[in-house]
């Protein structure tokens, strides 16, 4: 036992001659084994020296949390995470950590086959057992990848050693239905492609990094993905695939354009991309589109014609500084024909049935006619509701007239005023 072992055993045991309660000894073993599944294994294990009642209690921790620097030579390392694994074989483990980076860098050399088959077999066996959540480190390039029975995966700041490497991981996760990618400014991917037959959820959050000044692209290729969520500014290109049974999403994109790089309306390759992003996405029911995206979409319509989304029943939109203009403005070009992201002036907006507008109106003849535009156009609409800001005077009654002047198509919509 070491030092500080020893003293917080000490300590313990003087406490008891105090003649005070040594509650944590009166947990059950139920809680013990999670007051323990947030501690080292090696920690848990020096707890058995504590209480003789606590002898054997790490064996029913559900979780393993080792490292190889934790034992004096490679064979008590193997040997330990096998027994680990052979105590309450049919139980569920929560947690599975284990970090032999040390180990292959220690050993490089002599590292072989049968060394990769024993990790390989705890990690098939912690996955046959529904591990919850699985961490290995091993500081190795792999030339495959087999996790069949992962759904959920959350990738944070990790670094590949190439973009096969990333590819590798998810065409070896063939059951995945949730991917969730915070990227890393050196993650090592430059094109990240996500193609899976089973994924149905992707959200992807970019680095911010207003350095990188490589042409980053994001293509996807799943066929069941209905749930798509994009926090990226940085990359340069979007790419969708098979888009059919898309249904929401949720977009803060700008193609890594910026302030000092506006869109160029010349540059025809960006145009296309943009173009058949937006025909991908045409088809969900409920959007979230932050400002710097609809300013893009807005100076893209300029010079193209924006598709319809026919389907959308929700869509939540940014403006900042009030630029309520953005949205009614896509149904409007210099020739005056209807380019709208929703059906344009002379069409109605057959889908949609809730609009809530966040920021307070301040009485701009923008804001009644974005008012306007729901209100005339939209054939079920059930419910519009709408803020108020500051108002002196009449002014706040004045307005609110002006708005029970507008006509409604939906005989059944409700204007609410906060």
């Amino acid at each position: 036992m070491d030092e500080d072992a020893e003293s917080r055993v000490s300590s313990t045991l003087s406490y008891d001659r105090r003649g005070h309660l040594d509650w944590l000894r009166k947990l059950p073993d139920s809680l013990l084994c999670q007051v323990f599944l947030n501690l080292p294994t090696k920690d848990v294990v020096k707890t058995s020296v504590l209480s003789s009642t606590w002898g054997n209690i790490w064996r029913s921790v559900p979780g393993l949390d080792l490292g190889y620097g934790d034992f004096p030579e490679y064979n008590a390392f193997v040997s330990f995470v096998d027994s680990f694994l052979g105590f309450n074989s049919e139980s569920r483990l929560q947690n599975f950590k284990l970090n032999y980076q040390y180990l292959r860098l220690k050993y490089e050399w002599k590292w072989t086959e049968l060394d990769n088959a024993n990790v390989t077999r705890w990690i098939n066996t912690v996955i046959k057992r529904k591990v919850e959540h699985l961490h290995v480190l091993d500081g190795s390039n792999p030339e495959s990848v087999s996790l069949p029975c992962v759904k959920v995966m959350y990738l944070d700041m990790v670094k590949f050693a190439n973009d096969l490497a990333f590819e590798m991981l998810i065409s070896g996760c063939p059951v995945l239905e949730s991917l969730t990618i915070k990227r890393s400014a050196c993650d090592n991917v430059d094109y990240l492609r996500v193609c899976s037959q089973s994924l149905l959820s992707f959200t992807l959050v970019g680095h911010c990094n207003e350095d990188m000044v490589k042409e980053q692209v994001v293509a996807i290729d799943a066929p069941r993905l209905e749930d798509l969520k994009l926090y990226c500014h940085e990359t340069a290109s979007f790419i969708i695939k098979n888009p059919a049974s898309l249904v929401k999403m949720d977009i803060d994109i700008m193609f890594n354009l910026s302030s000092e790089q506006k869109f160029d309306p010349n540059d025809l390759p960006k145009r296309n991309m943009i173009r058949n992003f937006l025909l991908g996405i045409s088809g969900v029911k409920e959007m979230e589109i932050s400002s710097h995206t609809l300013e893009v979409i807005y100076n893209y319509s300029r010079c193209e014609r924006l598709p319809v989304f026919r389907n959308l029943s929700s869509l939540h939109a940014d403006f900042d500084d009030y630029r309520w203009e953005m949205l009614p403005g896509f149904s409007k070009t210099p020739g005056e024909e209807p380019i709208s992201i929703l059906p344009g002036p002379q069409c109605n907006l057959p889908a949609l049935e809730f609009v809530d507008i966040l920021k307070p109106m301040v009485e701009k003849e923008t804001e009644l006619k974005l008012m306007s535009y729901f209100l005339e156009k939209s054939t079920i609409l059930k419910k519009l509701t709408l803020r108020l800001g500051d108002f002196r005077g009449n002014e706040e009654s004045a307005l609110l007239k002006k708005l029970l002047t507008i006509p409604r198509l939906s005989s059944s919509c409700q204007v609410v005023v906060l």
